[in-house]
């Protein structure tokens, strides 16, 4: 990996982490492209720092009051909303772990963009039927969380199934989004930690400092900009554009496994 690389990627990893198009699904595909068999452990560690902080900045308000007004229990929502996630995991990891490993692999990378335009599609006919509410209620948030678990498949996008879960359950635009931001907070930590463990365990990789603090700083600041031009076009337009977007990426996904079958599987 070299300095273009690691901009490349910090940019990708900072604007896909929130706009609903897949982070994950488009690391892969580039790595992919790029010829990167393995991205050095550390290297991703701090892209997902990096995304973090852009969170941290840009809702450091609601994240306060979220710490300082329990009463109000969006910190105990964010929790719970947390939990399907986790359980899910585990659950693959145990009972099926070479097939939870080629979901995590890429293997299925074009049928997670195609899951992506269907749920984003979905979520904007039924929303159009559904009154909106201010602020996420605890079954908004149980079901955001169910939406959170499945978008471990490479290629269907975090954010975007967890804000597809606000609006299906009668969610504000804004609210889901920023609910939804709030809930990357304890992904991105989870994976910050079992990735330092991973580092601790094995090394830091082929990367130098200096290539892995730009990687941090180009994530962070692509990050703050998507998170920031999320909140502001959510409320007032639909999700199609990114459904037709994450469609034309399934195809270019299909066309070039088709020529090399092993291509985006890690």
């Amino acid at each position: 990996m070299d300095f273009l690389e690691s901009i490349i990627l910090g940019a990708v990893q900072g604007f896909t982490e929130f706009l609903p198009v897949s982070s994950s699904g488009h690391l892969t595909l580039l790595q992919g492209l790029m010829g990167l068999s393995e991205v050095p452990i550390l290297y991703d560690v701090m892209l997902h720092v990096g995304t973090l902080i852009a969170v941290f900045i840009v809702l450091w308000p609601e994240i306060v009051a979220m710490i300082t007004h329990p009463v109000k229990n969006k910190l105990g929502m964010l929790i719970l909303a947390t939990i399907p996630a986790v359980v899910v995991t585990l659950i693959a990891e145990k009972v099926a772990p070479a097939a939870f490993a080629d979901i995590l692999n890429g293997k299925y990378l074009a049928v997670g963009f195609f899951a992506t335009t269907g749920v984003l599609v979905l979520c904007e006919l039924i929303a159009r039927r559904q009154e909106r509410k201010l602020e996420v209620e605890l079954p908004q948030a149980m079901a955001m969380g169910l939406m959170q678990a499945a978008a471990l498949l490479p290629g269907l996008s975090r954010s975007g199934s967890t804000i597809a879960g606000g609006l299906f359950t009668g969610v504000g635009r804004e609210s889901a989004a920023k609910f939804a931001f709030l809930m990357s907070i304890p992904a991105i930590l989870g994976g910050v930690v079992f990735g330092a463990k991973d580092v601790a365990d094995n090394g830091m990789g082929n990367v130098s400092i200096p290539m892995v603090l730009v990687g941090l700083v180009v994530s962070a600041v692509c990050g703050f900009i998507a998170i920031k031009f999320m909140l502001r076009l959510i409320s007032r337009h639909k999700l199609y554009g990114f459904a037709a977007y994450t469609a034309v990426i399934g195809v270019v996904v299909l066309v070039l496994t088709n020529a090399n079958p092993t291509m985006f599987i890690s």
